[in-house]
């Protein structure tokens, strides 16, 4: 499962605007393939200062186009904000270098805190000659060079399938799952917490998996309910990549949120392992605007189940947004809730 939020966050918009100035001084001409920008400011600056900016987002924040890799074609030089998570950053490193000449220049934009100085210890061949342009408000824009090493550059070459055991389930479940998603090649705590609590759903039940990531929920709920109808929710191109794989007869959605859904029929349940971080940031956004907006989605007697982790104080949310909530389930880490509108 992906992370989801709403919003560039305070770090992002300090990142791209320590970058954006460094990149205006440098003004790069060509073709640049800017990777991960959501602040918008590393964009900005150079197609201020004369370049062609083609954007590639996996994330669909606030309504971007997103999808699960960049436009092929060639670049004269591309622009990498630095991911979370060392997997995501190889893969998004391959992308992007697979798209350059040799000589190109490369742009890392990230922060201290995130491990941008560790940033080329894995570039994996593809680039050298680091140099760090600038150092303000303990973020950095690394500049280095495309050597000509071959490069993963398709989608599929990143793809693998993971043996997942479910609850109650013998055997396990071959799911496909890309680097850098939530819990690669794991059954996450959470959300095997919820799945061991999961309600029986009902023949034909139309069903909401809110932040599906690579579709580990769904797919349980289809091994138990192969007629339910199935919608998979998620912000992140390659999660919903993977989901629509790993339940390929499901509707996929690909928004920030619920307003993505648009109008439709309502849900008998939905069920959601939410994000509470946006990068290294805690954020208790896109939980809140889940429970609060969740009632407009369900149908009459439908139900919200969710997992999340204890300090995260769902109890109180959701007695306030429902009038009433079970628990489910409580561990010394993690709480199950339910919340069924009055």
């Amino acid at each position: 499962m992906s992370r989801l939020s709403n919003r560039a966050t305070d770090r992002d918009s300090t990142v791209a605007g320590v970058a954006a100035e460094a990149l205006a001084e440098r003004r790069p001409q060509g073709r640049i393939l800017v990777a991960g920008d959501t602040d918008g400011a590393m964009e900005e600056a150079l197609a201020e200062g004369g370049a062609e900016v083609v954007s590639w987002h996996r994330l669909a924040l606030d309504g971007k186009p997103a999808t699960p890799w960049p436009a092929d074609g060639a670049f004269d030089g591309a622009v990498l904000r630095l991911p979370r998570g060392w997997a995501a950053f190889e893969m998004a490193l391959h992308a992007l270098a697979a798209r350059l000449p040799a000589g190109a220049p490369l742009w890392i934009a990230g922060s201290n805190d995130e491990g941008i100085t560790s940033a080329p210890k894995r570039f994996d061949g593809l680039a050298e000659g680091v140099e760090t342009l600038t150092i303000k408000r303990r973020a950095r824009l690394l500049e280095t060079r495309r050597t000509n090493d071959s490069a993963r550059g398709n989608l599929e070459d990143w793809r693998e399938t993971v043996a997942l055991p479910l609850p109650g389930r013998d055997g396990a479940l071959d799911l496909v799952s890309y680097p850098g998603l939530f819990a690669h090649g794991r059954l996450d705590t959470g959300t095997e917490c919820l799945l061991q609590v999961l309600p029986e759903i009902a023949a034909g039940t139309a069903v909401l998996d809110f932040g599906c990531g690579a579709g580990v929920i769904a797919r349980a709920v289809r091994e138990s309910t192969p007629d339910a109808r199935l919608t998979l929710l998620d912000i992140d191109a390659v999660a919903l990549h993977a989901a629509r794989q790993n339940v390929p007869d499901a509707e996929c959605v690909l928004s920030d949120g619920l307003a993505g859904l648009g109008a439709r029929e309502r849900f008998g349940l939905i069920v959601s392992n939410p994000p509470l971080h946006r990068g290294k940031d805690e954020d208790f956004g896109m939980l809140e605007a889940l429970v609060a907006g969740t009632k407009q989605y369900l149908k009459l007697r439908g139900s919200l189940v969710a997992v999340t982790q204890r300090t995260a104080g769902v109890g109180k949310l959701f007695k306030t947004a429902f009038g009433h909530a079970d628990l489910l389930l409580e561990t010394p880490q993690f709480q199950v809730w339910k919340g069924t509108p009055k």
